[in-house]
């Protein structure tokens, strides 16, 4: 009998299986597992479908939220820095002006008004003594004189006298005119006033007062006498009878000149930082002039007194830009305009060396050059029309100001269709272009 290996392997395995088999427990589903209390068990997967449904909602409400939040935001900002450029170009023109013109005081008519800068200094420094000598010297200080009479300029001569309470003595050396009265911004006339230097008398230090009161004696008895009148701006000083340290004539003009120079040069400069905002000071139209107020005795020397004067005449710059235009346009309806080259003109007043303004009150000068005149308009007045006002209304707006020429309107963000409800958010660009004639 033959043994068969085959046989034997396959009875083997199956023998080893079903060894594993008992060992094994069985596969049981879920639901064959009892539930206590008898009660049915829910479906696992019901409820993980149920947890997937509230979850997927929950997160499309959190994005619809966010989207919704981020909307608002970009909403909010775009209100908050919504703003508007409105590009003006104003109505411009050149014209040539070649011409003399008349200025004239506040009291005068008959041309461009002026106004005047005055600035004076005195200053005293020691040249060497070579000497002494007796001297007799007079008092001298400056004053103010007032015309309350009348509107009419007063003429006072050579030599003539005001007089202090006390009785003491003061003439001026040169005749000079006093303004008369003129009218203030209220409507109420003010005396017209002039300032001078007067010289006592008689010579001594009976004449170095203070500040005083002086009448007129040349008019007493008529009805000049109250109504003209002066007051001192500055002490009486320099009255002397006695011996004096003297200095050499060389080193005393010397000093003089030096001390002038010193005077007008930094009296100019400040009286250039005087200007006021909208007017304007040519260089031509500064007027300087120094004076000797002789010597003194000091510790160290001999004192050399020297008084330097600067008189600036300014204009208004409208006043004189509408003056100019009145004379070179031919069509001009007094609208309010601009020169604004005015400091590129050629200023020259006519005869300066013999011309004094602050006395006679008016003056003849040239202003030659290319003119760029500008329309002028209320800025603040056209951001007020604009607010909170259509985009469609620009042409409207800007129709109710004839010296813009045309204008463009840049609106942000580029949707909204209407301006801005606060003036802060409206800028106003000037575009200037020149029309040549």
């Amino acid at each position: 009998m033959t043994f068969d290996f085959r046989l034997y392997r396959l009875l083997t395995k199956l023998a080893m299986i079903q060894k594993l088999q008992d060992v094994t427990p069985p596969k049981r589903s879920i639901h064959d597992i009892p539930v206590p209390n008898g009660k049915p068990r829910k479906s696992i997967t019901s409820h993980v479908r149920s947890a997937n449904k509230k979850s997927t909602s929950f997160i499309k409400k959190v994005i619809i939220a966010l989207v919704l939040a981020v909307i608002a935001f970009v909403l909010f900002i775009s209100l908050a820095a919504s703003s508007v450029e409105v590009s003006i170009v104003p109505r411009q023109l050149e014209k040539r002006t070649d011409a003399s013109y008349i200025a004239v005081s506040d009291n005068e008519t008959g041309g461009i008004p002026f106004d005047i800068i005055m600035l004076d200094k005195t200053s005293v420094k020691a040249v060497a003594v070579t000497g002494e000598e007796k001297v007799t010297e007079k008092a001298r200080g400056e004053i103010i004189i007032f015309n309350d009479f009348d509107s009419s300029s007063q003429r006072l001569i050579k030599n003539t006298r005001f007089e202090t309470p006390e009785g003491l003595i003061f003439r001026i050396q040169n005749s000079v005119v006093v303004p008369g009265q003129k009218e203030d911004s209220t409507g109420k006339m003010i005396p017209g006033s002039i300032e001078v230097t007067v010289y006592a008398d008689q010579p001594g230090e009976e004449y170095n007062i203070g500040l005083k009161d002086f009448t007129v004696p040349g008019f007493k008895g008529s009805d000049r006498y109250d109504k003209f009148y002066a007051r001192s701006k500055t002490e009486m000083t320099g009255g002397f009878e006695g011996v004096k340290k003297v200095a050499s004539d060389e080193d005393i003009i010397n000093m003089q000149t030096q001390l002038g120079t010193e005077l007008i040069s930094g009296l100019t400069e400040e009286i250039k930082t005087q200007i006021p905002d909208g007017f304007i000071l040519y260089d031509d139209a500064i007027f300087s002039e120094t004076k000797f107020l002789g010597t003194k005795n000091l510790d160290d020397g001999v004192g050399v007194e020297e008084k330097g004067s600067v008189y600036a005449i300014i204009f208004n710059k409208s006043n004189l830009s509408k003056y100019v235009a009145e004379n070179v346009i031919d069509d001009y309806d007094g609208a309010d305009l601009i020169i604004s080259n005015l400091e590129e003109l050629d200023f020259e007043i006519k005869n300066k060396k013999d011309v004094t303004p602050w006395v006679e009150g008016r003056f003849v000068f040239s202003l030659k050059g290319q003119c760029n005149f500008e329309w002028l308009f209320d800025e603040e007045a056209l951001k007020n029309d604009f607010v909170g006002k259509a985009k469609d209304t620009t042409s409207e707006i800007l129709s109710q100001y004839p010296s813009i020429d045309s204008a463009e309107v840049v609106v942000k963000p580029f949707w909204k269709n209407s301006f801005p409800r606060s003036t802060s958010k409206i800028e106003i660009i000037k575009n200037l272009e020149k029309e040549n004639i």
